[in-house]
């Protein structure tokens, strides 16, 4: 697999997460929905934690970094080189170099003469000496391997971090909401069984973490360019670390040796190899962790499973029922690409494509399985932290992942509904109204959900968009990752389009705002 060591650094920080769900896998070869629930809070991992992590060494480690940062810093901008010297022809007009190597080369190639005029040559081209930096030393090529490690870390940290406040502002947030799915309470506490840290104590140490370490990647990823390591992607896997005279005596390369000396002896840094069957092995196991947390979130929104029903995910084939819904989650295979196909149906058929992928670039596996396989609708599942596009967040360290399983359905159950007599939603009666727009509203008056038609006047073609009766959300100023978060889930994901930083519909047909 043509990776990046970037990419494979990003993907060694969440290897670990996902082998809870190759073991699983490996002992329950078989089994009901029930016992699937029930592993839930017991044996199976769909949300996770770290919770034996030490701040204060954190916090130490991260320090040191920072230590270093200025002669990090500083080798970016004017690292050692060597000068290479070789010996090359090149047109006339080129040369800046002539000696007495060039004139007796001249001499004895009358090929490269172009007229003799008064004893006089006139060569078309001449040998000359060009000199090309070489930033390969081995000195440059520890400096781009602690580069490696840091970033590695910072992102393995950065993401446990925000996670971890996040779920933390979740949990306070919502606790008391009354516009939440009558199941998410049920959902959140199985997913939340073995969670007990109590994180005030650490909330402020945790915070400070976060915002060095986003000042380290920040100082770190736009330097990437420069030659000394743009030039030296390629290079040798690393040995043993040893001592040169630079490395001593520098001062900037000497602070680099002296940390690269620390993360060589902390145990927690992950070796750099990470070989191709370990990145399928992963793909592998965040494919069966996601059709899990599809047949969780589908299992908390109402849908229920037959109870004699046995789930295989080797080969996953379930059916499940709400009222006069029906529901289906299949793995499927489009040229050797595997995805995980829900069907929905009620008065029409809708039918969804989620594609599970570890990689940074899945647009080609978007595209094939586009070009190959009918859907409505086609999604990348992704544990990066990426909201661009045709892709969704689904992370075993993201508390709210089921939650946009289920904001999908959601969509599906509309789409799959004409007549639109039931709330999708509570399963209460819907009430049909003309707005004061003149649009067809139908809404239910339990849950307060509204299900709004729209026509996009790009296309001319009908698309519904939901809302919550009388609900207005507010945007407060956040650090940028925190304000995606939380606009993201400001409807309570029952919204079924996207919406901007004002709460204005975006249409999912042309992607643009109507009023």
């Amino acid at each position: 697999m043509d990776l990046t060591l970037n990419e494979r650094a990003e993907l060694r920080g969440i290897i670990d997460n996902y082998k809870v769900i190759e073991s699983f896998v490996a002992k329950n070869k078989r089994l009901s929905y029930m016992n699937l629930d029930y592993a839930v809070m017991h044996d199976l991992t769909l949300f996770t934690v770290e919770p034996d992590v030490s701040f204060e060494a954190l916090e130490e480690k991260i320090n040191a970094i920072l230590k270093v940062l200025p002669s990090v810093k500083q080798i970016f901008a004017k690292p050692f080189i060597h000068l290479k010297e070789q010996d090359v022809i090149l047109q006339t007009e080129a040369v800046r170099i002539i000696n007495n190597k060039t004139l007796n080369h001249i001499s004895s190639h009358t090929e490269l003469w172009t007229d003799i005029k008064d004893n006089e040559v006139k060569p078309s081209k001449l040998l000359t000496k060009t000199y090309e930096d070489d930033y390969g030393i081995y000195e440059n090529r520890v400096f781009c391997d602690l580069v490696d490690d840091v970033l590695a870390f910072a992102r393995k940290e950065i993401r446990f971090l925000r996670e971890m406040i996040y779920t933390n502002r979740t949990i306070e947030i919502n606790l008391l909401e009354r516009v939440n799915h009558l199941n998410y309470f049920l959902a959140l506490g199985k997913l939340h069984t073995g969670y007990s840290r109590n994180f005030d104590s650490y909330y402020d140490i945790a915070a400070r973490c976060l915002n060095k370490l986003q000042f380290i990647s920040n100082s770190i990823i736009p330097r990437l360019k420069r030659p000394v390591y743009k030039n030296n992607r390629l290079r040798p896997a690393r040995g043993k670390l040893r001592k040169t005279n630079i490395l001593s005596m520098h001062r900037d390369y000497h602070q680099v040796y002296k940390l690269a000396k620390y993360f060589e002896a902390d145990a927690s840094v992950l070796e750099r190899g990470l070989t191709d069957s370990d990145v399928t092995k992963l793909q592998n196991d965040y494919f069966c962790f996601c059709e899990m947390l599809s047949l969780f979130a589908v299992g908390h929104f109402n849908f229920v499973c037959d109870k004699d029903e046995t789930i295989s995910f080797s080969r996953l084939n379930a059916d499940f029922r709400f009222k006069d819904w029906k529901l289906k989650i299949k793995k499927s295979i489009c040229n050797e690409i595997p995805f995980i196909a829900i069907y929905v149906e009620k008065d029409v058929k809708y039918k969804i494509v989620l594609i599970p992928s570890v990689f940074a670039d899945s647009s080609e596996l978007l595209s094939e399985v586009k070009s190959n396989e009918i859907s409505d609708e086609y999604s990348i599942c992704t544990p990066r932290e990426e909201y661009a596009g045709d892709t969704i967040l689904l992370d075993i360290t993201n508390i709210e992942s089921f939650r946009r399983i289920q904001q999908i359905v959601l969509r599906a159950m509309i789409y799959a509904d004409v007549e639109k007599t039931e709330c999708p939603f509570c399963n209460n009666k819907l009430a049909h109204t003309i707005g004061s727009d003149g649009k067809s509203v139908y809404e239910c008056k339990s849950c307060r959900t509204e299900i709004a038609e729209e026509y996009c006047p790009v296309s001319d073609k009908k698309f519904f968009f939901t809302r919550i009766e009388n609900y207005s959300p507010r945007i407060s100023s956040e650090e940028e990752w925190l304000a995606k978060r939380k606009s993201e889930a400001l409807m309570y994901f029952r919204n079924i389009t996207k919406i901007n930083d004002k709460t204005e519909i975006i249409c999912p047909i042309c992607g643009g705002i109507h009023k």
